[in-house]
């Protein structure tokens, strides 16, 4: 379970009051299975409805206090489900995890922990690159590609190393015709160097792997599974998954997620002082 509440400054969010009341709605929504923000303004608490219960809070408290998001993950003994807040209260992440066995769901709740404290602080906001829409990824890498060669003019202009332009951002993109057009133009590269034939499968896979690392930044940027894992960088999030759960004999899918950042999606009206204090001395 995960709430965002919300009030108007920060300095109420640090106050033991809000602090008390936050302890208060996540324990109601967890006890009665409240799975979003809708059903917990629409509860009872207490024998009271919940939005006369928030209304008290906000007289007490003296500011206006919002419970906007809230999401719930609900397992059984075959599904491993962690959950990480950072100190400061402004981000949360839960994850869920299907498992082979009860014994593998026990044994990975402790590394779902691990990984959601790493999207805690790498901020994806998918899953996997499965989930991305063709178009997305289509006007990204048009965008991407438009974006690096502007920023190349000025490296040009500079007299500094190029940055290269990636024909592909996202492993959607890299299919199977792909792959063998860049392992054959790798063949060809290696000929080129005067490289043994016999030791090119030695060589060849490192080469693909960078190949499909630089041809998959969106992925790398967005998606949970793809990122590198901060706690062992020379593993993505999946195969440390994969790793720890055949450590432990037997299987994981991380098959869902939820991230919530105190405040993201709200539109922050700027103020003109100025103009304000002149409407007012008018």
């Amino acid at each position: 379970m995960i709430v965002e509440i919300n009030s108007q400054t920060d300095f109420v969010a640090q106050n033991d009051k809000f602090k008390a009341v936050l302890s208060t709605v996540v324990s109601h929504a967890f006890d009665n299975d409240l799975a979003d923000a809708e059903a917990i303004n629409a509860s009872t608490i207490d024998g009271e409805p919940f939005a006369e219960y928030l209304s008290q809070q906000v007289a007490t408290i003296g500011e206006k206090l919002v419970v906007r998001r809230s999401a719930l993950i609900v397992g059984d003994e075959t599904t491993a489900v962690s959950g990480y807040v950072h100190s400061n209260n402004q981000n949360g992440v839960i994850i869920e995890a299907k498992c082979d066995s009860a014994q593998t769901a026990e044994a990975m709740t402790p590394v779902l922990k691990e990984v959601a404290m790493h999207a805690a602080a790498m901020s994806p906001s998918t899953l996997s690159y499965k989930d991305f829409d063709s178009t997305y990824v289509e006007e990204e890498t048009k965008g991407r590609i438009v974006a690096i060669e502007k920023e190349n003019e000025e490296l040009t202009r500079l007299g500094k190393t190029l940055k290269n332009i990636p024909q592909y951002i996202s492993m959607s993109q890299l299919t199977e015709d792909v792959m063998a057009a860049a392992e054959a133009l790798l063949k060809e590269e290696l000929k080129a160097e005067g490289k043994p034939e016999k030791i090119w499968d030695r060589i060849l896979p490192g080469k693909i792997a960078r190949f499909i690392a630089d041809n998959t930044t969106l992925d790398q940027e967005q998606c949970l599974l793809d990122q590198q894992f901060v706690m062992d960088d020379s593993k993505t999030v999946l195969e440390y998954i994969q790793d720890k759960a055949k450590a432990a004999g037997g299987t994981a899918d991380i098959v869902h997620f939820i991230r919530l950042e105190v405040g993201e999606g709200i539109e922050v009206v700027e103020e003109d002082f100025a103009a304000e204090v002149a409407a007012q001395m008018a």
